[in-house]
């Protein structure tokens, strides 16, 4: 799906407890989840990425586990377009690192696929040290727990996406922009699959979701 520039709001914190899954652990299918139950276990999800201080927290809340990276194709560099420039505050044809890969469960069958994320990344604005350089390079630390506590999410949009039911099929779509002291250095998009959504659902919200009507 393209970038779409459209500007929101983020952020509030929390922990997620770690447990070990297998791919065998998703015992529930559409055949056993009521279709009222999976819109709004969607719903509340959707809700959860728009406010949550990062996608693998949102993530890593609604499964319980702890989550990774897994790079699905190695970085690439290549200049951003107009709309790519405009997000990211830097001029038309500028050079960044995109980089392309799957959020897995951080213990457990790596073949698990949670999510697919793909980021555009203005490198210098990063301030990384060297050894956050190479973090950045070995790949398997989310773009967002790399740089901390000092980045902030602003979700632009998360949507629905119309298809079949299933473990591995695109359940929600989502884009944001990653900020460093108000200014964006990356702009990340991700497809969250159903195999979250069809394992389980926590049992209670973040008060920050709860919140409003």
């Amino acid at each position: 799906m393209p970038l779409i520039d459209i500007d929101t709001r983020v952020n509030t914190e929390h922990e997620a407890n770690t447990t070990t899954i297998r791919a065998a652990d998703t015992a529930a299918d559409d055949h056993q989840i009521g279709g009222e139950d999976l819109v709004d276990r969607a719903a509340r999800l959707k809700r959860m990425i728009n406010v949550a201080p990062t996608y693998t927290a949102a993530l890593s809340w609604w499964t319980g586990i702890a989550v990774r990276r897994a790079a699905s194709a190695p970085d690439t560099r290549r200049e951003v377009d107009e709309l790519e420039a405009r997000l990211l505050d830097v001029p038309p044809g500028t050079r960044v690192l995109v980089r392309e890969g799957h959020l897995v469960p951080a213990v457990g069958d790596p073949t698990v696929r949670l999510a697919a994320v793909t980021a555009l990344v203005y490198e210098p604005a990063l301030g990384l040290g060297i050894d956050g350089h190479e973090v950045l390079r070995e790949g398997s630390v989310p773009l967002g727990e790399l740089l901390g506590a000092a980045a902030r999410r602003a979700t632009q949009f998360t949507v629905r996406i119309a298809g079949p039911v299933r473990a591995d099929a695109p359940a929600l779509h989502s884009q944001a922009r990653l900020l460093l002291a108000g200014r964006p250095v990356a702009v990340v998009t991700e497809t969250t699959y159903w195999w979250p959504l069809l394992r389980r659902a926590p049992a209670t919200m973040p008060q920050y979701v709860q919140t409003g009507p």
